[in-house]
Formats: structure tokens, sequence, C-alpha cells
């Protein structure tokens, strides 16, 4: 039997929920004291985990911490942060909100490639994370975007591997974890839909140019006839060893 919700929203962060914690526990990403980063880009994913993460902090007998980060920056380099409205968005949830400026290595060329750009933002965070006195960072990557990695990894080096759900670095000292990793992008609408998070667009100019742009769209014309399409790909993927981030 259903629990009653007293509105919609708490209905859909329930069931999100649930997704969430099915990942956290066949991965024990979440450990007792943990201090959790929660990579923030203003989309709708990251913040949609973020609101999660903070309310099975109510509920959930493993208690950690939680802390908010947002790199500013795109493939052009730094640019301006977070919106007002997202700011005081976080803050009223009472968890901590961090921004630093994207750190690009001495002699970086502009624009970057979206692989050097992810790789720059990732640095910046664990230095973040490392300072924060933080172990875990939590990025919001849902079902769909590991389908789309798998998809671009099959179709440029014939290897269907996907991103790792939990991945440890520099000897264990911070850990990668993907909650979001059984949630489809369609549960994240609805729930930012639902709770009215207010959601920034990506200004990258490469957004819809990269080849996670690409796998996309591939992966929206297979799933109008197999509806399954990125579970099964995901499925398949998780057989094989993870790419290497």
């Amino acid at each position: 039997m259903n629990p009653k919700f007293s509105d919609e929203f708490e209905k859909q962060l329930y069931f999100l929920s649930r997704k969430v914690g099915r990942a956290i526990r066949e991965y024990s990403m979440v450990q007792e004291g943990d201090r959790i980063l929660i990579a923030v880009s203003g989309g709708k994913d990251s913040l949609c985990l973020l609101r999660v993460m903070s309310w099975r902090l109510k509920y959930s007998p493993v208690k950690y911490d939680l802390v908010a980060a947002h790199v500013r920056g795109n493939s052009l380099g730094p640019t301006q942060g977070l919106s007002d409205s997202l700011r005081c968005w976080i803050e009223d949830l009472g968890i901590a909100l961090h921004e630093r400026d994207i750190v690009l290595p001495i002699g970086e060329p502009l624009p970057m490639n979206c692989e050097r750009c992810t790789r720059n933002r990732r640095r910046t965070l664990f230095e973040m994370a490392a300072e924060l006195g933080c172990n875990k960072v939590a990025f919001g990557h849902n079902l769909e975007d590991f389908a789309h990695t798998a998809l671009m990894n099959l179709l440029s080096s014939a290897r269907l591997q996907t991103m790792a759900f939990m991945r440890s670095y520099f000897g264990g000292k911070i850990t990668v974890i993907r909650p979001l990793a059984y949630v489809r992008e369609h549960d994240l609408i609805r729930l930012a839909n639902a709770g009215q998070i207010p959601t920034q667009e990506n200004p990258c100019p490469l957004v819809s140019e990269s080849k996670r742009a690409a796998a996309r769209r591939i992966m929206q014309l297979l799933s109008k006839d197999f509806s399954h399409a990125a579970d099964n790909i995901v499925r398949a993927a998780k057989s094989n060893p993870p790419i290497g981030e």
C-alpha cells in the first residue's frame, strides 16, 4: 500500500527517493558521517538530486552532511554564477552553497571541447571537495545519461561501456557517486515541475553540437520504437568495466 501524500511534490519526492535509494543501497554509496558535495550545475538533474538527498536526511537512519558546489564556467572559460533565485532556493533548504570559477591549466586553449571542459570542471570540484572536507562528490547523471555515454562509446570505439555508478579517486580520499543512475529523465521533469524548482539553462554554446547531444538524438529516435531502449543499453553496458574518467 502506498502512503498518502499532502501534495503532488511530496508524492514525486517519495517515488524518486525510492529509485535513488536503490542505487545507494546496491553500491553502498552513502555511509554514516559522509560529507557529500553535490555538484550543482543549475539544471533540473543536479537540483532534483540536491532536493531528494536533503529530503532523505529526514528519514534515513544513515546521517550525512550535504554541501552544494557550483563551478562557474563552460567551454569558453569562466561565466556568471547561479541566479539569485536559485541561490535563495538552495539556502532555504539549509544547505551551504559554494561557487568558484573553473580552474584552467596555464595555456589552456579556448574554446575547450566537451572532454577538456568536463575534466577541468571535475578538477575544480575535487579541489573544492578537499577544501570543504567532503569525502564524496555526487553528480546528477540520470539513466538516460548513462545510456548516452554507452552509445557514444559504442559508436566511437566499438566498446559498450558507460560511467561508473561509484568510483574512488586519490587513494579513496574522494569518491564520486551517481545516485540518479536508476532515475528516468521524465521523473526529474515531473519533480522539478511539481516543486517549481528554479532551474536555469546551460549557457554553453557547444551544448547542441556535442557528441552527447548527437547520442541524445539517436536515443530519442530509438525510444520511439523501443520504449526500454535506455534501460536495456545501460543493463548491457553494466556487464562491462566502466569507462575511465
